[in-house]
């Protein structure tokens, strides 16, 4: 063993030792709720949502919130079947008619809807409801129902309307861990448990749409590593790209690293500090012989609310296998808290609380050289950065 690689392995330790515990240890996957399920993208707008299927129909409703204070929430109906142009789309709550909408009129309204920078709508024919009191009306309306029924005319003349049943078992819990991850609980803003605190913005990073709004100094950090700016322009766009204001006008970049292939889109995080320099991030990994740092990191996923970045590498289309890190900003570096894998590729409905854990671990032990043994705390952070010293 090098003097080197023993430095490397006691100040993981020490920094190891002395790093906080006191970090949120969010799921692998993102939060359900009955038939509900909730999540926020890498901007900090959430939404909640059902899919429901009906036959070979089915619909996604979908209630999102931008990260602004004074953004309301959005209602969007997404559905696979062929609706023709006139017909009158209906809400059913529990039996009772609720809103029925023209679809010539909701086809012209859909202008008039603003989305949130870097929403990417489902495939299929999707609605934007009408925004403001209209929203707020009927979201109170399904919060204290059990079933929505949503009725679509039928494409052909004299068929019967599609109707497809929506549980609203869940919903209010969705709502409520929404309106908690944009920090609107209490506050005037809140859709659950509205209170007398004025809404603020809530946690949130900024889309990058290009490789041309980067900054001279990111770009050629980003450009010079490896096949980073081999990227078709179309595709930058749809990868979610975003940039993360930080203390003093530093920001940290999360962009594509090359054209993502079947089932990974590789990223690399880039700091731009307040001096105007740009290095790039290095996260640490876990292998066989202990911890490795690596500056690829697939299918990023940035949480704004508790500055959090998952990477999550699909070992088949399905995601049954693969790798899974989550690293936290520490200020200064990406800190990883925890990384779990599963060999085995056998086409099964994937389960990430089911894999194994390769970090945190209870102990590591050298592979070659003396016998030192460094035991680790299981429920804290490796920092990459700290251990190289």
């Amino acid at each position: 063993m090098t003097l080197r690689l023993l430095t490397f392995l006691i100040s993981a330790a020490m920094a190891l030792a002395a790093a906080s515990s006191a970090v949120a240890q969010p799921g692998r996957t993102a939060p359900s709720f009955d038939s509900w399920t909730a999540d926020c993208s890498n901007t900090g707008v959430c939404f909640a949502s059902s899919l429901t299927r009906t036959k070979s129909v089915w619909v996604d409703l979908r209630i999102i919130r931008d990260w602004p204070a004074e953004a309301q929430p959005l209602m969007r109906l997404t559905t696979n079947t062929t609706l023709p142009v006139e017909g009158t789309l209906r809400f059913d709550v529990d039996g009772a008619a609720v809103e029925a909408l023209p679809l010539e009129q909701l086809r012209e309204m859909q202008g008039a809807v603003v989305p949130p920078a870097g929403f990417r709508p489902l495939g299929g024919e999707g609605f934007w409801y009408p925004t403001g009191p209209a929203t707020a009306t009927l979201l109170k309306a399904l919060q204290e129902g059990k079933e929505l029924t949503v009725r679509l005319p039928a494409a052909e003349d004299g068929a019967d309307p599609i109707s497809v049943p929506v549980s609203l078992q869940g919903l209010k819990a969705s709502l409520l861990w929404l309106d908690n991850r944009q920090n609107r609980t209490g506050t005037v803003a809140a859709i659950v448990a509205p209170g007398t605190a004025p809404a603020e913005d809530a946690p949130h990073a900024l889309p990058v749409m290009s490789a041309q709004e980067l900054p001279p100094e990111v770009a050629a950090v980003w450009s010079a590593n490896r096949l980073c700016s081999e990227i078709d322009p179309a595709i930058f766009a749809s990868l979610n790209a975003v940039r993360v204001p930080l203390p003093e006008n530093a920001s940290l970049y999360i962009i594509p690293c090359g054209a993502p292939t079947a089932h990974n889109s590789p990223y690399v995080a880039v700091l731009a500090s307040k001096d105007g320099a740009a290095r790039q991030i290095h996260v640490a990994r876990m292998s066989d012989q202990g911890p490795i740092a690596t500056d690829l990191i697939y299918n990023a996923h940035w949480s704004p609310a508790d500055q959090q970045l998952v990477s999550y590498f699909k070992g088949s289309g399905v995601g049954e296998c693969g790798l899974w890190n989550r690293w936290v900003w520490n200020g200064s570096g990406l800190v990883l808290l925890e990384e779990a894998t599963r060999n085995t590729c056998d086409g099964t409905e994937p389960d990430l609380s089911k894999w194994s854990n390769s970090w945190p671990a209870k102990r590591f032990e050298l592979a070659r050289g003396p016998r030192i043994l460094l035991r680790f705390c299981p429920s804290r952070p490796y920092d990459v950065d700290a251990a190289a010293g």
